[in-house]
């Protein structure tokens, strides 16, 4: 095996088995997330595409760390020059996914409202959309998407301000009572009281905090590709340069048909050639 830095070696292997204990941690939070969508099989089905992509993503991760590892330990070439090749294809398919999002990023918030608005009015939409709608509503203490009024006459229960700390932060408003369904929440007079704030602002900006992790995510892991890439190709320098050709020593005797090839140092006795003693 080819002489390496073994500070820099070391170094290398470790940066390699932590990505691969990084990998194995994304496939663990893929298993936890599918066992925990057992119990819808609707929203597992949804969730399916998601659990292959960490899959994906954990494996090739896994796969490519432990490939740099033997590599560096072992001081192969083949593997190291694979794992280059890898991580300058990752580094490049990041960028190609982090630049063009980062660019268009609001493009990309007005074609999300735009396909919120196709949904309404909500109280005409499918049943899977107005459930959903009704649990953000619970969750986020919102009514309506961009209004109360996306619910048309039927505004429903969910919407309704559901305690005393709600009404004495102000969130709530009041509106006329034939516009909400029967129920045994608060009431003042002939109208009800509802949740002042909209739910589609407070998504929006659920949705630019994951933009933004996703974004910080690729480039920060293109950066650590292209590290990666920048240590093996060290990493095989130091393999190139440390490869010692063995010296190939050419005698030639007195007679001209006689050559000695060795591969190691000539005695000094075979440097000089004995002159010829005369015939008698």
């Amino acid at each position: 095996m080819a002489k390496l830095n073994s500070c820099f070696q070391r170094l290398f292997v470790f940066f390699n088995l932590l990505f691969a204990i990084v990998g194995g941690v994304i496939i663990g939070l893929g298993l936890l997330g599918q066992f925990g969508y057992n119990d819808s099989t609707s929203e597992f089905e949804n969730q399916t595409k998601g659990f292959l992509v960490m899959y994906l993503v954990g494996g090739i991760t896994m796969a490519m760390s432990l490939l740099g590892a033997y590599g560096a330990h072992g001081g192969k070439r083949i593997p190291l020059i694979v794992f280059l090749a890898a991580c300058f294809i990752c580094c490049f398919g990041l960028l190609r996914l982090a630049v063009p999002t980062a660019m268009y990023r609001s493009e990309m918030k007005q074609i999300v409202e735009a396909k919120f608005r196709e949904v309404l009015p909500l109280n005409e939409a499918s049943t899977d959309v107005r459930q959903f709608t009704e649990r953000i509503q619970l969750n986020l203490k919102c009514c309506g998407l961009f209004s109360y009024t996306d619910w048309g006459n039927n505004v429903p229960d969910s919407c309704l301000c559901q305690g005393e700390e709600d009404q004495m932060e102000g969130t709530c408003l009041n509106i006329q009572y034939r516009l909400l369904f029967l129920s045994e929440y608060r009431m003042t007079g002939h109208q009800k009281l509802i949740y002042k704030q909209t739910c589609f602002p407070i998504l929006e900006g659920y949705l630019a905090k994951a933009l933004d992790i996703v974004l910080g995510v690729f480039f920060g892991f293109a950066a650590l590709a292209l590290l990666g890439a920048v240590m093996s190709a060290v990493l095989l320098a130091q393999l190139r340069s440390s490869t010692v050709a063995v010296p190939v020593v050419f005698s030639v005797s007195s007679h001209p048909s006689t050559f000695d090839f060795s591969s190691h140092p000539p005695k000094y006795s075979k440097l000089y050639n004995e002159p010829e003693k005369p015939e008698k």
